[in-house]
């Protein structure tokens, strides 16, 4: 499949009832592709609390592999090469950014139902805590502080400190993000791991800082 054209995989995932064997390798192989780019571009553009966005990037070719049939024809009017390739990744970044609104909006549902504290915006602030903090409930007042802090922060440090968040696990209390979600954010935010990893730190330790001063 390497030496297909994006044309020929779309053609072959097409055939997903049929040769549902060539139709998986077909649309591996467009994942081997696009795949980084669309991780990459779903982390710049959606924060998410919850979701994983490797993992819509996974359901985007899922979908794509159901509705290869009904595309192909379409992306066969196509005369030009390079318009075969633009219209094909905008067929694709078409169904990743509709599952990233649904998973935006799901959350935002979710946070509206809860009463008062936003869990998931809290735990920004416990990540790592001080040994006096360790233990403590959030209040409604620094639920309010935390986001006050983050709204005030450039996209960039945004998207560390969201990005981070989603793999941080309370048991261990690490973040252990997938290699392949955190290479493409140290490309993506043009940070190596380690300052990465620094510069995340630094941004726990302001907002600290700032609910400390403000409570």
């Amino acid at each position: 499949m390497e030496n297909e054209p994006d044309e020929s995989l779309i053609t072959y995932m097409g055939f997903c009832e049929e040769e549902p064997e060539t139709a998986q390798a077909a649309a591996g192989e467009l994942f081997r592709r696009y795949s980084r780019k669309m991780t990459a571009w779903c982390v710049r553009s959606f924060l998410l609390y919850r979701q994983n966005h490797d993992e819509l990037v996974k359901q985007t070719f899922a979908k794509a592999l159901k509705g290869a049939q009904a595309f192909a024809p379409r992306l066969a009017q196509q005369a030009d090469p390079a318009k075969k390739t633009r219209h094909l990744k905008f067929w694709l970044y078409c169904i990743l950014k509709r599952l990233c609104i649904d998973a935006q909006r799901s959350e935002h549902l979710e946070r509206d139902e809860r009463s008062g504290v936003d869990v998931e915006t809290v735990e920004m602030i416990v990540l790592d805590p001080p040994d006096d903090e360790a233990g403590e409930a959030p209040t409604y007042r620094r639920a309010e502080l935390v986001r006050e802090f983050t709204a005030g922060l450039p996209k960039h440090d945004q998207a560390i400190l969201y990005n981070t968040m989603q793999y941080y696990d309370r048991g261990t209390g690490q973040v252990i993000m997938p290699k392949p979600v955190l290479t493409v954010l140290c490309d993506e935010l043009g940070l190596t791991r380690v300052s990465l990893r620094t510069k995340r730190c630094r941004l726990l330790q302001d907002m600290r800082q700032y609910i400390r001063e403000k409570e």
